[in-house]
């Protein structure tokens, strides 16, 4: 069994496997950017739209 585990393990790739390709700091960063942009604008439309009544700025509105 020692011998069968040592040889899966020799196997195992850990440094860069088929699958995933490595991404650039450049490219991190820029899906970083995009990606809290859209959090924000989707934050800013359900917070700041009532789309029931389709009115802006309702949540200032209290009568």
């Amino acid at each position: 069994m020692r011998g069968l585990a040592l040889n899966l393990a020799s196997m195992h790739q850990t440094e860069n496997p088929r699958v995933f390709s490595e991404v650039g700091e450049n490219k991190q960063l820029l899906i970083a950017i995009v990606g809290n942009w859209l959090y924000i604008l989707f934050r800013f439309f359900l917070f700041y739209f009532d789309f029931e009544n389709n009115i802006f700025f309702n949540h200032f509105i209290y009568i």
